[in-house]
């Protein structure tokens, strides 16, 4: 069958306008053909893709339709409607016309790929890795595939892959930024120096040594030289665009590594404006993706209305300790049957952000008998099954079923196990999560004698350290963009958390940040007794530990393969003017936990 009348020659001027940028006459041109023309398919895509790139989703919709009106098993137009569909934020729409591409051209990678796209946005990753794994596997040379796949297994921690797949995007097209971006970035994070130089070597080569891309990792490479003035002069003079998300992404970056580095060279205005100046850019990433601080604020005041006294005895199964009993200590509560058998029951460390928490996983994971999940998501899994996506089921927790509380434990402990590969020795797996402060009345509802190892760091270092780093976009994390939300947010948590101890008495060790890094032995002996484990001396090595994992998840990354030093104990008098303003809000923490001002 058919499909084209038009001549070849006016086909081909109108693919070269497309070809130029021209996109404005080449609408025109596809309009007055199609008053002659109104069953050319083709016709219909090119005006399609001509208001794609003019941006007229609903025009470019309109058009992708009528070609397929015409001839419903164009692959092509099936793929080119979905990309439509998606630029609008039309997700099922988008995914349903990418499966018809498919369905229509079982060869064709490319809806494949944006498919993958649609996952990635529905925060199904998994799936999105799938199909791009399927998208290579059909087209072995499509860069941006490679580059895709890499930075979903990057999220899902399937780091063995990750390095390898940027590097098959840019054997493909060296030139490709937003492979050298990923695979920079990742090295860097990764503390793999060696191999971090040479990608380094690679990108100067393909992007020029002048490209703000370069001379912000060239900056990178002189501060693990401490070579921090020679870092700031690199940082200082290279700027992005931040016209897109990448670009809003890389120049956050910049002023992040400047706020560290101006820190460490005592530039404390300097510190304090490149924050003001990165925060504002995480303003704008959270705002493009809808994120409101509001919704974890929210959170927070539901449980403290529902984690009441009243409330807590009418915990039929698994209720609280018996009254009277102090925190940390060992009650003869009826315990969950959450935990199979004389298994023990699980261990959390949390604390605010900040707070060590980074810093006492990788000494852990010197022991032996030790594996820990790294910002596990399987006690928030668990949290919305009981309570609810929106927090709007907690009531539900005074009339669980044992055996809804037995299941609900089953699935959390198997999530948490498949998010880390113990070993033979392996005795003790570890969720390490800062904020699932938060979900410890749910977590005590399950296992109410789960061990939870609190991180303590002085209210203000660990308010000012959050506000100075850079943190991935999330409701949490929206309010680090002023040190008045933060300092606000720490006084939630912790008003939360001192409920919880108060109704709920669970077990509970407390870490001092400070006592870690002056003395660690002993700080480690207390947290392995707490534990139930024997000492081991790996727990001191935690440089070594540190370097040989694969990838460090958290804002420390690149601060926990140093020693331990005190330096950032009390780091906060150097920034006391900036300071004073919360120091209303963080006094009665800052008594309560015995620090002073």
């Amino acid at each position: 069958m058919k499909y084209s009348n038009i001549d070849p020659a006016t086909s081909q001027s109108l693919f070269e306008l497309y070809r130029a940028g021209a996109f404005g006459k080449l609408a025109d041109e596809a309009r007055s053909l199609l008053v002659d023309h109104p069953g050319e398919p083709v016709l219909h895509t090119l005006l399609g893709a001509a208001c794609l790139e003019l941006g007229d989703h609903d025009a470019a919709i309109e058009s992708y339709r009528a070609a397929l009106a015409i001839r419903p098993r164009f692959a092509k137009a099936h793929n080119s409607l979905g990309i439509a569909y998606l630029r609008s934020g039309r997700l099922a729409d988008a995914a349903g016309s990418f499966q018809l591409a498919i369905e229509n051209d079982a060869w064709f990678a490319e809806p494949l790929f944006n498919l993958g796209i649609v996952c990635e946005n529905r925060r199904r990753l998994p799936e999105a890795a799938q199909q791009y794994e399927q998208a290579v596997a059909l087209e072995p040379g499509y860069a941006k595939a490679w580059s895709a796949l890499a930075k979903v297994r990057w999220e899902l921690g399937n780091y063995e892959s990750v390095a390898e797949h940027y590097r098959r995007a840019l054997a493909i097209d060296n030139g490709y930024l937003p492979a050298q971006r990923g695979l920079l970035q990742f090295l860097e994070q990764s503390n793999r120096s060696e191999e971090f130089r040479t990608a380094l070597a690679h990108a100067r080569a393909a992007l020029g040594a002048h490209h703000p891309l370069v001379r912000m990792h060239e900056g990178l490479i002189a501060t693990l030289r401490d070579d921090n003035r020679t870092a700031r002069t690199l940082l200082e003079s290279c700027e992005f665009n931040t016209a897109d998300v990448d670009g809003l992404h890389d120049e956050r970056m910049r002023l992040a590594h400047l706020t560290g580095i101006c820190d460490k060279l005592d530039d404390i205005g300097g510190a304090m404006q490149y924050a003001g100046e990165a925060n504002r850019l995480s303003a704008q990433l959270s705002a493009r993706k809808g994120i409101d601080k509001q919704r974890f604020l929210a959170f927070i005041e539901n449980r403290k209305r529902y984690f009441q006294r009243d409330n807590i005895e009418q915990w039929r199964l698994a209720g609280p300790a018996p009254q009277g009993e102090h925190p940390g200590r060992h009650g003869n509560r009826q315990r969950s049957s959450a935990a199979p058998g004389n298994a023990p029951q699980p261990v959390f460390v949390m604390g605010f952000p900040r707070s060590g928490t980074t810093l006492i996983d990788t000494m852990l994971r010197g022991h032996p008998q030790v594996e820990i999940a790294e910002e596990s998501d399987a006690a928030a899994a668990m949290v919305n099954r009981l309570s609810g996506a929106a927090d709007d089921d907690l009531p539900a927790l005074g009339t669980l079923s044992e055996d809804a509380i037995e299941n609900a434990g089953t699935d959390y402990l198997e999530r948490l196990a498949g998010q880390v590969r113990p070993s033979a020795t392996t005795t003790t797996i570890i969720d390490r999560f800062a904020l699932n402060m938060i979900y410890a009345g749910e977590i005590l509802r399950v296992f109410p004698d789960a061990r939870l190892i609190l991180m303590l760091r002085h209210p203000a270092d660990c308010t000012l350290s959050a506000y100075l780093r850079t943190f991935t976009e999330t409701s949490a994390n929206a309010s680090f963009h002023t040190l008045e939300e933060a300092a606000f947010l720490y006084d939630a948590v912790f008003g939360l958390w001192q409920q919880f101890t108060e109704v709920l008495t669970p077990r509970v060790l407390e870490v001092r940040y400070e006592n870690l890094v002056k003395n660690a032995e002993q700080t480690c002996r207390a947290v392995l007794e707490f534990i139930g484990l024997p000492w081991h001396p790996g727990v001191l090595d935690h440089k070594r530990t540190a370097r040989e994992r694969p990838y460090i998840r958290t804002a420390s990354y690149n601060q926990v393969i140093q020693p331990l030093y005190s330096g950032a104990s009390g780091r906060w008098l150097r920034y006391r003017e900036f300071i004073e303003p919360i120091l209303p809000t963080l006094d009665p923490w800052i008594d309560r936990f015995g620090y002073s001002t």
